[in-house]
């Protein structure tokens, strides 16, 4: 289950780097030559005997959306009446507006052959986003939140793949199910699964995943037998997912494996030949987050709840190669990883960056990130290298050179960006598989930014947004820096009547997670002594490096909301809301979203009349023709905003847990409360140049076992003696 390298060389040029050797070509050739068969017959002139299904499945990630990020449509808030969106005028965005998903640029690139040829696509938007084909109509919090929506996504997809053997057999004519027969079964499995209900003989028996789709396998097998031609030797699925989509994908493959019969789904041979993730994080029902904060065992509270536990589970058989590519600097509680355990020919690797910076999402700039276009955010890497491995595996992906341009700008590298890569590959040298090598060089940069984040190109860039984002987030920072050292100063236990009380000030700079122990006196943990000491004892980075995360690297924890509105969708529903309660009921936050709501409406207003505007009012009328004008957040907000759950986890906009947590890593081993990572050997190990921090043990089990931190007893000593495979599979990926 290891976690390898980081690649150490970046995809660039990206045609020379996409372009497959000879050899490989001509397997890849011969294979598809060898797979399609066709033959004439007096009786059946130019029909195709044999044609083998092609299936590729696309689960976009926890709000992310292909209609909204790539083409710029827009959702309306839902009508109370109709409960239908209201109309709500769209645009096209220009490329460097552009924001979708890795998921979504491997989509374009598979090939849409329908019909007698038998290649089918099928793209899942991410949960809380609509999407139409299973009755999700608008963006939903309940989706962003606890994935809601998420089994009848994977079942949405199950059924595609039982419509692309019968349009197969049809022609194109006819699929299993109509679009609106889908929508209603992928609604009805998630009532009726699970289920008891009483059998003609009067016994009562459970209606499991299997016995559900019995019925339409059965059809389809009956459509197979009486339609000869064309022979369907093979049904090949490849399937692709970023972080919750990932966990679908996953599930999919779980659930998919599971109607498989000696192999055949329906009589015919299946296989999922590639299996494409990036930085899968569940985070189903209740999270580990919960499990950090609250009472509650990590064996309750692990986020791999309902369709999700099968992710914990190994890989099924019928799951041939893949590639899982892992976020190294994501810290956020709410986005703990979920390892995956394959067979050989499936692997983990390691790649720089937050979720998004590895499965995408960002657009050019956002966040003073990534500044220029397509080419300049960093999850082109990743998705450069998943390309390329999909291909190797025989995935059809349309070759680079025969992309559209369009398509082939969606996976350009720049230079810029390739030489920053390789500066920061350098600096890994032979620890680039050790989380504590990338976090490392993570926090050797924030110490140099602490004093002078603002004072970057990045920054000066970013939309005032999220500069309030990044200033609030940076003094946390600072504030936990000083929380971690008093705590330092204090023995374990303190009695309370002896802890330095913080003023308000003071307790406002810090993430909960160390204000509570700072209130609560408790050790450090090994982690925080080792985060600590490199701003304490600084450690310069080169130019290069700093340029890496400087101009490439987002902040998920400070762009990251609890409480506030996060998508263009979110601050009109909140508008809406504002506005219906009328000014005499808004205060706080909610009285600066009227005032500037009404102000809107008037300036849009003079406008609709040919009256002349002031330059305020022409900005708000122009930004809301298709955006909406909404205050800045700050953290000086934070009350207004949150509700009594997030109480329980924040005393800010964000997340409480702040810059010195690990990532949690699943699946956990270990009884109840006392749970630790399968990872855990290889998450504490110290890079080669660095001796081990000496930590009491005991203090630490103390800390963990009360608040189910990730299991850290003691750093371990590094192995210099790898595994034969695995040397030769870094070689291979390097």
């Amino acid at each position: 289950m290891m976690i390898e390298t980081s690649p150490s060389k970046a995809p660039f040029p990206i045609e020379k780097f996409l372009q497959l050797p000879s050899v490989e070509l001509s397997n890849i050739a011969l294979a598809a030559c060898t797979a399609t068969t066709t033959e004439k017959s007096e009786e059946n002139k130019g029909a195709k005997c044999s044609i083998p299904v092609h299936v590729g499945l696309f689960f976009d990630g926890t709000n992310n959306n292909l209609e909204r990020d790539r083409d710029g449509k827009r959702t309306g808030v839902l009508n109370e009446e109709t409960k239908k969106p209201e109309p709500i005028a769209s645009r096209s965005l220009a490329p460097v507006e552009r924001s979708h998903s890795n998921v979504v640029r491997l989509f374009e690139a598979y090939p849409d052959k329908k019909n007698d040829i038998g290649y089918f696509p099928y793209y899942i938007p991410g949960v809380g986003t609509p999407f139409e084909k299973i009755g999700e109509l608008t963006e939903s919090q309940k989706g962003k939140a606890f994935a809601k929506g998420g089994q009848p996504r994977i079942t949405w997809a199950l059924l595609q793949v039982l419509n692309a053997l019968r349009l197969t057999l049809s022609g194109g004519a006819t699929p299993l199910y109509s679009t609106d027969e889908v929508c209603q079964l992928a609604q009805d499995y998630d009532k009726e699964v699970g289920r008891t209900v009483n059998d003609p003989y009067g016994s009562r028996t459970i209606i499991t995943h299997k016995t559900w789709f019995e019925t339409y396998i059965a059809l389809l097998k009956a459509e197979i037998e009486k339609t000869p031609k064309p022979h369907i030797p093979k049904l090949t699925l490849d399937v692709f997912g970023f972080s919750r989509g990932a966990a679908e994908a996953v599930a999919f493959c779980h659930l998919f494996d599971d109607l498989l019969v000696g192999g055949k789904l329906a009589g015919i041979p299946a296989v999922i030949n590639f299996l494409g993730v990036f930085d899968t994080v569940a985070s189903v029902g209740a999270s580990g987050s919960v499990a950090r904060t609250l009472p509650v065992p990590d064996a309750v509270a692990d986020g791999h709840w309902a369709w999700a536990k099968t992710l914990l589970e190994p890989l099924p058989p019928s799951v041939a190669n893949g590639l899982h590519c892992i976020a190294a600097h994501e810290q956020r509680m709410n986005f703990p990883v979920t390892g995956l355990e394959g067979n050989g020919k499936f692997k983990q690797v390691y790649f720089p960056g937050v979720h998004s910076d590895v499965g995408g999402g960002y657009a050019p700039g956002e966040s003073g990130k990534g500044r220029g276009d397509q080419s300049a955010m960093l999850s082109q890497i990743p998705l450069a290298y998943m390309f390329k491995e999909a291909r190797l595996a025989g995935v059809p992906l349309t070759p680079f050179g025969e992309l559209e341009p369009r398509t082939q700008l969606d996976f350009q590298v720049d230079a810029k960006l390739a030489s920053a890569w390789e500066a920061y590959t350098a600096e890994l040298g032979k620890d680039g598989a050790l989380l504590m090598k990338h976090m490392e060089l993570y926090y050797r940069w924030r110490a140099a930014r602490l004093t002078t984040l603002e004072s970057t190109a990045s920054f000066k860039a970013a939309s005032a947004q999220a500069q309030q984002d990044l200033r609030d987030s940076n003094q946390m920072l600072a504030g936990d820096i000083k929380a971690l050292k008093l705590r330092r100063s204090l023995p374990n236990r303190t009695p309370a009547d002896e802890v330095p009380k913080l003023s308000p000030s003071e307790a406002a700079e810090m993430s909960q997670w160390q204000r509570m122990r700072v209130e609560n006196p408790t050790a450090l943990n090994a982690w925080e002594i080792w985060a600590l000491d490199f701003f304490e004892h600084p450690k310069p980075l080169s130019d290069e490096v700093m340029r890496f995360f400087d101009d490439y690297v987002h902040d998920s924890l400070a762009c990251f909301y609890l409480a506030g509105e996060v998508t263009e969708y979110d601050k009109r529903v909140k508008i809406a809301s504002v506005m219906k309660a009328g000014a005499e009921r808004a205060k706080g936050f909610d009285k600066r979203v009227y005032d500037l709501a009404e102000k809107t409406q008037a300036a849009v207003k003079k406008k609709d009349k040919g009256e002349p505007l002031s330059p305020e009012e022409a900005s708000l009328a122009k930004e809301a023709e298709f955006d909406t004008p909404f205050p800045i957040m700050t953290d000086a907000d934070s009350a207004d905003m949150r509700d009594t759950l997030i109480l329980t986890q924040t005393s800010t906009r964000r997340e409480g847990g702040g810059y010195f947590m690990r990532r949690g890593y699943y699946p956990h081993v270990g009884f109840f409360f006392f749970r630790r990572s399968k990872y855990e050997e290889q998450l504490v190990r110290p890079p080669s140049a660095q001796a081990p921090v000496n930590v009491r043990p005991q203090d630490v089990v103390a800390y963990e076992a009360v608040w189910f931190d990730d299991g850290m007893l003691a750093l371990l000593e590094p192995t210099n003696n790898p595994d034969d495979a695995t040397v030769e599979r870094a070689k291979a990926f390097a």
